[in-house]
């Protein structure tokens, strides 16, 4: 007989059994389980504030601690995520979402029993979704955001006491509201329902969390970041963003401050469309001491439209700084539209020429502001300086002066076509209604409304958006009902998209107020 050892049938079977046994209950010590322990918060943290090589270290020390849990593979997708909504870059659209399934998979195989479950499958869905939409994958998006839907709705239902599950479920909401109307009928048919007022509730819920559940606090900033420009951008007074805490602190539970360069962007854009421009500086002038992190180039092109804003030479540096590092998709059209304007405030009319030049040729149209910089370039022909410059002072809260650009010399010296006079009388009226001279600002309004109807200028539309805001601020719904609109009738060749959007969600605003 060899040396071998042959087991028989019923040994074989009792052996198996206890090793069957066995693999089952050291299986169950390693088995995935939802745990966002100090080290997924830590790195949730450093993810936040971009520095995404500390936050994977932080991530492979938890994979490694503890190998059968699911979080970190939520964390590194929130690491491609804002890789890809910050950096723009197709290349790595096509690199990162390789990722995708991978993570989802490993988020499946958690335990359905768990809060954290479809929680972070939603928000991992809700990531691509919106970085699908950043690369014009609109199809696959809003698929992605069906899903999310499909998975916050069903959390909230079965842990309703599970707050941070409402940022995300938040988002989702407004985003629905924001569906234009000739569309809604898409929404209806795959059962979503939603709205912007809905959505900011959720997340606001989260942003004045004070208590004492280390998730919610968590997830806090996050909130924030996303209430400062839905407050700004859609409610009624713009003002009420400046009462946010965008530092993601309250002194009285003595939190450290929140040093995100996410949320100095949030809080420089609140300060600037506030009018306060220096105040803004101040703020972007913070990022240079925070430590080394993910490259948020943006924030060079907004503070160079902050120094524009008061007509401040440098200006020019922070655009090329952009420009030059920038390999994203947006906003380059309009970084090159600024410099040229900086080289005609120097006086420079040949740099204003060659600059302008390279807005038909570089970066995309996607967003408002590349679209009006394109369609400068294509007229061909030099901005009014005087209107230039009162607009720059005006949308950095020097009111004085931008209305002295207008009232200090002879019409006749500057205006010189009918758009120079339709932006005329709309940049008085923009003045006088952020000063609170409304009588003045309402006869502008309307003069430039009645002149501008036909013209492919924005100064009409935009003129009837403000008449709404100034008609509902000061309480007369029928009027900010007309106002509106009247905006939307209007189809201008510049900012429409934006300003149509602002309208329908006044309008939806004024309807919730009725019922």
């Amino acid at each position: 007989m060899s040396g071998r050892y042959f087991l028989g049938k019923a040994s074989r079977f009792r052996f198996f059994l206890v090793v069957g046994a066995f693999l089952l209950l050291s299986g169950s010590t390693i088995a995935a389980e939802y745990r966002f322990d100090d080290l997924c918060r830590a790195a949730y943290r450093e993810v936040l504030c971009l520095r995404f090589t500390e936050a994977q270290r932080l991530i492979t020390e938890e994979k490694r601690k503890d190998p059968g849990n699911p979080v970190p593979a939520y964390l590194e997708n929130y690491i491609d995520f804002l890789t890809l909504v910050i950096g723009e870059e197709p290349g790595k659209y096509q690199e990162l979402k390789e990722n995708r399934t991978a993570r989802i998979r490993i988020l499946e195989a958690g335990p359905g029993n768990s809060p954290y479950h479809d929680f972070l499958l939603g928000e991992v869905y809700l990531q691509w979704a919106i970085a699908r939409l950043k690369f014009r994958d609109y199809t696959t998006a809003a698929w992605e955001i069906r899903k999310a839907y499909s998975l916050f709705t069903g959390n909230a239902t079965r842990f309703p006491s599970f707050r941070a599950n409402k940022v995300g479920l938040g988002v989702v909401r407004v985003v629905i509201g924001l569906v234009p109307a000739e569309y809604r009928w898409i929404v209806s048919l795959s059962g979503m329902e939603g709205s912007l007022r809905q959505g900011i509730s959720d997340i606001r819920d989260v942003a004045a969390y004070s208590g004492s559940d280390p998730l919610t606090r968590m997830y806090r900033p996050q909130a924030l970041f996303y209430l400062a420009f839905l407050t700004v951008n859609f409610e009624k007074d713009k003002q009420e963003a400046l009462n946010i805490p965008l530092l993601g602190v309250g002194s009285e539970t003595g939190e450290q401050p929140f040093e995100s360069p996410l949320l100095i962007y949030a809080r420089a854009v609140v300060l600037m469309r506030n009018g306060l421009n220096d105040k803004a500086l101040e703020v972007l002038e913070q990022r240079k001491s925070l430590p080394v992190s993910f490259p948020f180039c943006y924030l060079d092109y907004l503070e160079g439209t902050a120094r524009i804003n008061r007509l401040d030479p440098g200006a020019s540096l922070c655009f090329e700084k952009y420009v030059s590092k920038f390999r994203g998709i947006t906003y380059i059209r309009s970084a090159y539209h600024k410099m040229a304007w900086a080289a005609l405030l120097r006086g420079d009319s040949a740099g204003y020429t060659r600059i302008m030049k390279k807005v038909s040729v570089m970066g995309t149209a996607m967003v408002d502001e590349d679209r009006q910089a394109g369609a400068e370039a294509a007229a061909g022909h030099f901005p009014n300086l005087f209107l230039l410059r009162s607009r720059l002072l005006f949308d950095g809260g020097y009111y004085s002066k931008a209305l002295a650009e207008l009232l200090d010399r002879p019409l006749k010296e500057f205006l010189h076509s009918k758009r120079d006079r339709l932006e005329y009388t709309y940049r008085l009226g923009r003045i006088y209604h952020e000063t609170g001279n409304m009588v003045r600002a309402v006869a502008c309004y309307r003069q430039t409304l009645a002149a501008g109807a036909d013209e492919p200028a924005y100064f009409a539309a935009a003129s009837a958006y403000q008449l709404g805001l100034l008609f509902e601020n000061s309480g007369n719904a029928s009027g900010a009902d007309s106002a509106y609109r009247a905006c939307l009738a209007l189809k201008p060749s510049e900012y429409r998209t934006s300003l149509h959007q602002k309208a329908r969600t006044a309008l939806k605003r004024l309807e919730k107020n009725e019922d």
